[in-house]
Parts: structure tokens; C-alpha cells; sequence
């Protein structure tokens, strides 16, 4: 009986989607913004092969965040309560076009992708001639002639080590697992306003950029909707983090449940596949105790024990005391397994700790503790 409900509630969900499409398809025609339009994403890859993503959705200014470079970007235009709202809202009320041809070129790529049902462009391309370490610029560019420029960043392989990070409650408080709390930081707070978490942006820089060694990549991984990438994207080159590939998720209903796909499968499959498409790469992991890092971050470190460097979980500021044990205690099951895994309070903690694993530099850190 439970099944039941489960599939007739995702059914009327599904149809609710369908027709709210429907009516935002009506107001984009009536009001002109009925052209499509591609939202680039980040991406990345290796000198041979780089994956380019973004999406296609019909036109939706409003939704446009201020434009964001590599590796900098210009003062973000103040904005008011109202225009966040309204941005946020279009970012969400999209209407996807599906089936669009996109050619992409970029140094030695020429190629045409084409979107999926919902709008995506997923496309992993080989590359003519082996590419430079660092930051590649794409062109995606419509039928019609619309064209974007995507960021692709070429891991170097000489690189050792690498840093994933979650997001949501690890770079910045949002209150992800707090409904309310969620909902107001997302709709009503402008990025310039949003305060990262104290240390964390000085910690990421000194994890990344080692003295005399190759620049680390950094990979942000998150339950967030790719909706939200442009603002994401804007908070990290604000608030100096490293930039790296944003790697998001869907939301919304499908034939599988609720949300296209759970946490565990997108954050671990998109680890497996970093470890798989670079073999040379040690990972050190960042997440957080409100939602399933832990638990996610200690099955990999059991399957790669020769792969994840180091486990690092924030404490939630409302998580329970509950909570805060299963996660040391979890901690010390895989740190006793050979992989240093540590449950903190502060950036702080996780440099100390990082330098005597030799993550990174000592002198660093009381760059981490004035940050």
C-alpha cells in the first residue's frame, strides 16, 4: 500500500510539473522570452578528453547572475530584496528545451551535442591535440546563432592530490536540512551578503595551491539544483574560494521517486568517476554532519583506502548531540582502518591536522585562523 501512495503522489507530482511548465511556457511567449538560451556550466576533464555541460531553457533574464570569469570576476551590482527574489524565482521557474543541437569548439574540439528531456547537455569529448593544465574556454553556440562560453578546467596530471567539497553547510551556512531557514537564505539573501563559513575560503586556497608543487583541482559537489549554479558559482569567486567544476544535481519528480537521483549515488558516483578518470589522483574529502556525507565519505574511504588522503566533516551548528556521536564514532572506525578521518568544529582543526599529513603547507596556517 505504501509503493502505492508513493507512485500515485510522484504521478500527481509529475503532472504538477508538467502543467506549471505549461504556464510559464504561456508567460515567456506572451512577454517575448520565448528564444532559447544556454546556461553554461563548468567543466572539466583531462588533456585528451574534457566533458562541456550547461542547459537549454527558454530566455529568462531575470535568472542571469552578474558575469563571473576565470579566475576573476567584477563587483556584483547591488541588488534589492525584491530583485533576489525575482531572480531566485526564475531560476526555478524554467521551461527546458529538449532535443537542441549545440556546436561546441573549443582547442581542438569541434562537435554537436544535443540536450536531453530535460534541457541538459552532457557531452564527454576526445581532444585532437593534448591540452595545457588550467582553464580552456568552450564555445556553445544554438542554430539560431545564440552562443555562450563555457570554462573547462584540464586537471594537471601531475597533480597528487585533489579536493572535493560539499557545499550546502561546508562553504557556507545555509540550513539546507532546516526547511525554513533554507528558504530564506535561498530566495532572500543576496550573495554578497552571504558570509562563508570562517576560515574556510584561506583553507581551500592553502589545500589547493601548494608551494613549488602542481595546482590541486578543486570539485564542488552538491544535492543543490543545477538552477542555482550561476549564484553558486558567483559566491565562490566573490569570497575567493578556488574555483573549480560545480557538480550539482536534478530536482524534481521522475518515474524513480521524488528527486531523480539521491544523495549517496550522485556525491559517491561522481567521486568513483574522478578517482576512474584520474588513477594518479588522491582525494581529500569536506563535507558536513547534516546530511549523509559521513556515512558516503566512509564507504569510499573503504573502497579506496589507497585513494582518499583524508575525511574531513564539519559539525553542523544545529546538529544534535545524537548526530555528533554517530559521526566520531564513525570517524574513528575508518581513521582505525587506515584512512584519517576527523569530525570539527572550525577550519582551524582541519589545517592543523592537514599539515601534519603534509596536505599542505604549516605556514599556512595562520592565514586559515584570521580568515
Amino acid at each position: 500500500m505504501r509503493e502505492l501512495v508513493r507512485k500515485f503522489v510522484v504521478r500527481v507530482a509529475m503532472a504538477v510539473e508538467g502543467v506549471v511548465q505549461m504556464a510559464v511556457l504561456l508567460v515567456l511567449r506572451v512577454r517575448g522570452r520565448h528564444l532559447p538560451m544556454i546556461v553554461p556550466f563548468i567543466g572539466h576533464g583531462t588533456s585528451r578528453r574534457v566533458r562541456v555541460g550547461g542547459r537549454v531553457v527558454l530566455g529568462r533574464p531575470e535568472a542571469a547572475a552578474p558575469a563571473v570569469g576565470v579566475p576573476e570576476a567584477p563587483a556584483p551590482t547591488p541588488r534589492s530584496r525584491r530583485a533576489v527574489l525575482r531572480a531566485t524565482i526564475a531560476r526555478f521557474l524554467t521551461v527546458e528545451v529538449p532535443g537542441a543541437v549545440v556546436t561546441v569548439r573549443g582547442p581542438g574540439v569541434a562537435a554537436q551535442i544535443r540536450s536531453d528531456r530535460d534541457g541538459y547537455l552532457d557531452a564527454v569529448l576526445e581532444v585532437a591535440e593534448p591540452l595545457s593544465p588550467g582553464w580552456h574556454a568552450f564555445e556553445l553556440r544554438l542554430r539560431d546563432g545564440a552562443a555562450v562560453s563555457a570554462q573547462v578546467l584540464v586537471v594537471d596530471p601531475e597533480a597528487s592530490i585533489g579536493l572535493v567539497s560539499d557545499v550546502d553547510d561546508t562553504i557556507v551556512e545555509t540550513g539546507l536540512t532546516r526547511g525554513i531557514e533554507f528558504v530564506r537564505s535561498a530566495l532572500l539573501t543576496p550573495v554578497s551578503e552571504r558570509t562563508p563559513l570562517p576560515g574556510a575560503a584561506p583553507l581551500y586556497r592553502a589545500l589547493v595551491e601548494p608551494a613549488g608543487a602542481p595546482r590541486r583541482p578543486v570539485f564542488y559537489v552538491s544535492t543543490s539544483p543545477w538552477n542555482l549554479h550561476e549564484m553558486l558559482l558567483e559566491y565562490i569567486v566573490l569570497r575567493r574560494f578556488p574555483l573549480g567544476p560545480l557538480l550539482l544535481t536534478d530536482w524534481g519528480p521522475s518515474r524513480s521517486g521524488m528527486f531523480r537521483i539521491g544523495a549517496q549515488e550522485h556525491k559517491g558516483g561522481l567521486v568513483r568517476g574522478m578517482l576512474e578518470e584520474h588513477p594518479g589522483l588522491g582525494l581529500v574529502l569536506v563535507g558536513d554532519s547534516g546530511q549523509l556525507d559521513p556515512e558516503i565519505y566512509a564507504a569510499l574511504a573503504r573502497e579506496f583506502p589507497d585513494r582518499i588522503r583524508a575525511v574531513y566533516i564539519r559539525r553542523t551548528r544545529h546538529a544534535l548531540p545524537g548526530r555528533i556521536a554517530e559521526v566520531d564514532a564513525l570517524a574513528a572506525e575508518v581513521t582505525a582502518a587506515g584512512v584519517p578521518m576527523l569530525a570539527v568544529d572550525d577550519s582551524v582543526q582541519i589545517a592543523a591536522h592537514a599539515a601534519t599529513l603534509g596536505l599542505l603547507d604549516a605556514a599556512s596556517l595562520d592565514d586559515v585562523q584570521s580568515g
